[in-house]
């Protein structure tokens, strides 16, 4: 792990290294804000941190997202789910849960739920990386999102090592 320049000072490292949950360990005892940035291959990853702790995160590699989340619980009709994604294609920023709740066809705590949920399996997907580097830009917290999340980070690890554990027996 080295830390950058002074001015734009950075953490970064590689994954081999420090694991994505030592990382954030360390993150948590410093009470760091910033902007955790992972990069395996083509995939690109960010977490936000605020104090310590994980309140957002968003991925370019497959990750389960929101709406999806909304049809597969039953809560969103897949015709629903594709309209708004037309809609968003055709106001490029819009936010699929809010055209949802715009077009009646999900509530607003529906959709903060699922919206939570994906962020927590992304950091789930996020703590199993071996490979790649990391970067993290202290007092940069990216675009600020509606939905966040409070999770404690030692639930965190302990719910991604059970997921992997369920992966590797094939449960």
């Amino acid at each position: 792990m080295n830390a950058g320049a002074a001015g734009g000072e950075t953490l970064r490292g590689d994954l081999a290294h420090f694991f994505p949950a030592e990382i954030l360990q360390l993150l948590q005892l410093a009470q760091a804000t910033g902007r955790l940035e992972l990069t395996r291959g083509a995939e690109r990853a960010e977490v936000v941190i605020e104090r310590g702790r994980p309140v957002f995160a968003r991925t370019s590699g497959g990750s389960v997202r929101a709406g999806e989340l909304l049809v597969h619980r039953g809560q969103v009709a897949a015709e629903a789910l594709n309209r708004a994604l037309a809609e968003q294609r055709a106001q490029p920023g819009a936010r699929v849960g809010a055209l949802l709740v715009g077009a009646g066809a999900a509530t607003i705590a529906q959709v903060e739920d699922a919206v939570r949920e994906t962020l927590r399996r992304i950091l789930y997907g996020l703590m199993l990386w071996r490979d790649g580097s990391f970067r993290f830009v202290p007092g940069e917290r990216g675009a600020r999102e509606e939905v966040r999340l409070d999770l404690d980070l030692d639930r965190l690890i302990l719910e991604a090592l059970r997921q992997a554990d369920e992966r590797r027996d094939g449960s």
